[in-house]
């Protein structure tokens, strides 16, 4: 401040408005620093005394430099030279990320504004310094709880939408057991209703079979008349044929159950099925080495195969394989829970596939319905699978159809295994089965277009500790492949949509990661996937429907294999 005197000479100094304006510096809430264009500090206030701990006569002639942490002081000397050549008003609170040292060396964040001042001895720079440590530690903790919150709902619809997966999930499988109890329903009605229909059927067959063979007997001279009564005859006979077919189907035959050994059947059957079945359709079996013997009419048993030989030969009318396969397999209270009619247990499974047509899913679930077929009129009655599905259910087992359009077919049969009884006190060897299931930490890649099996699957092995990355089809898969993931084991179907099947991506995902271990899942025996594969190479294989258990082995096995 300054003011003219009473005579009106130069101006001077008033000794109680410079009080003034120093009591007002002083009671400023930021700290007050006025430096001159060396950088040389030339007044402070009580604030800065306070925030930095130093008195004013410590400061006063030193450098600013000396109120700049250690590591930023090489940089602070440029910018603020380039500042005092073009001096301009900087406000508070412009968005810099300020640190300022005090004198015990501790490090406070501040905001500052900075006012050039000219004056007749040079130019004077005037900072305000603000505190923020208490803004920066409650913005901090605004962080903190924001985190922590986003957190918790993340937890929390993590949580919910994994109890929506599960109702999901529940609410599939209790759609599908509901559709395979209507299923079962119903052939269980067309299986009386056909029952009953051949019960009668047979009489009527019996009085026209018996005057058909008395009226040949009196018209012997008449070479017309026997003629006519041999043809009669004959399509009489079809049509008790045709009688037993149906029964077979109701499950009102009369069965001749025995221990079978289905290896030795498949055995036999090949060098008959070579003759039937013509030179364009190659042969191949694989028996399952110890296999137990099944519970079934052997007769029976081998016309069924011989039905499902023939249904394979006229889906492929270009030629192509024909597999007979045998397993010892145990169906688990999962499967038997969707399927309806199925006891869990230890079975004898027979698989016949094709490289024929495969048929569509909803061909396939009316395939076992009498009558029923997409042979032209003429070429099928319809009644080949009915009587293996009768046959099977008469004798405790379970019928399975698994089928591609344009990949080919699969039918498995699970017949009952032949229980070996234990005398008392001996102990029974420990099987694969009653070993100890063990999860890992590992990555596995899942791949499985019907997502009820794939998260089924996901579920089962993520529970046992495994990490999970899953795919729905061949593209997905390969970008999670071509990615920086690590995966200790590819799972994957066989048959798979989008152009690309499970050998394919198993063959592409070994060329970038040589020595990914593979195990392939299908409703398809593991020859089929061989020849899908075109390759000789044994293949890792666990077939569908396969007990949790099982799979959760299978790929503790694969993981620890050399």
């Amino acid at each position: 401040m300054s003011r003219l005197s009473p005579e009106g000479s130069a101006p001077g100094p008033a000794p109680e408005t410079a009080s003034w304006a120093s009591a007002l510096i002083d009671a400023a809430p930021d700290a007050i620093v006025v430096i001159d264009g060396a950088g040389r500090i030339v007044l402070v206030n009580a604030q800065a005394e306070r925030l930095f701990g130093y008195s004013r006569g410590e400061l006063v002639g030193q450098v600013i430099e000396v109120l700049v942490p250690d590591r930023l002081r090489s940089g602070h000397v440029g910018r603020r030279q380039a500042f005092g050549e073009h001096p301009t008003a900087r406000p508070m609170g412009v968005s810099l990320d300020l640190s300022a040292r005090c004198r015990d060396g501790r490090e406070v964040p501040v905001e500052i504004s900075l006012s050039p001042l000219s004056t007749p001895g040079g130019m004077l720079f005037s900072a305000a310094i603000r505190d923020i440590t208490e803004r920066r530690r409650t913005q901090e903790a605004l962080r903190q709880a924001r985190d922590e919150l986003e957190l918790r709902v993340h937890e929390r619809t993590a949580e919910l939408e994994q109890t929506n997966r599960v109702l999901h999930q529940e609410m599939a499988d209790r759609e599908q057991a509901e559709g395979a109890l209507r299923q079962a329903q119903k052939m269980e009605a067309v299986g009386q209703l056909t029952g009953g229909i051949a019960h009668d059927f047979n009489n009527l067959l019996t009085v026209v079979i018996g005057s058909l063979q008395i009226l040949a007997r009196h018209v012997a001279k008449d070479p017309f008349a026997t003629e006519l009564a041999g043809a009669a005859l004959k399509a009489a006979r079809r049509g008790s044929e045709l009688n037993r077919t149906l029964l077979a189907f109701s499950r009102k035959q009369r069965l001749a159950p025995v221990a079978v050994d289905c290896n030795e059947m498949i055995a036999h059957l090949t060098g008959m099925l070579r003759r039937v079945l013509g030179e364009h359709v190659s042969i191949g079996v694989a028996p399952a080495a110890d296999l137990p013997r099944a519970i079934a009419d052997a007769g029976q048993l081998e016309t069924a195969l011989l039905n499902l030989a023939v249904n394979a030969r006229d889906a492929m009318p270009d030629g192509g394989t024909l597999t007979l396969e045998t397993a010892a397999v145990t169906l688990d209270a999962h499967y038997a829970a969707n399927e309806v009619d199925v006891k869990p247990g230890r079975y004898v499974m027979l698989a016949v596939s094709d490289t024929g047509c495969g048929m569509t899913p909803e061909v396939v679930a009316r395939a076992c319905e009498p009558f029923f077929t997409t042979k032209e009129v003429g070429k099928g009655s319809g009644l080949g699978l009915a009587m293996v599905y009768g046959f099977v259910k008469q004798s405790g087992g379970h019928v399975k159809i698994y089928s591609e359009p344009g990949f080919g077919t699969t039918i498995k049969l699970f017949l009952p295994e032949v229980v070996a009884t234990t005398s008392i006190g001996e102990a029974e060897p420990a099987t694969a089965d009653e070993l100890p299931i063990r999860g890992g930490d590992e990555t596995l890649l899942v791949v499985e277009d019907e997502e009820d099996v794939r998260q089924l699957a996901c579920r089962v092995l993520g529970g046992l500790g495994y990490r999970i990355l899953q795919a729905c089809d061949g593209r997905d898969a390969m970008v999670l492949i071509e990615s920086d993931a690590t995966i200790d084991l590819l799972f994957t179907d066989v048959v798979l949509p989008g152009g690309m099947n499970g050998p394919e991506i198993a063959r592409r995902a070994r060329l970038r990661r040589p020595g990914l271990k593979v195990m392939y899942t299908s409703g398809y025996t593991g020859n089929a996937i061989q020849q899908l594969d075109a390759t000789l190479t044994p293949v890792h294989l666990i077939t569908k429907p396969y007990a949790i258990d099982e799979m959760t082995r299978a790929v503790r096995a694969l993981l620890d294999a050399d």
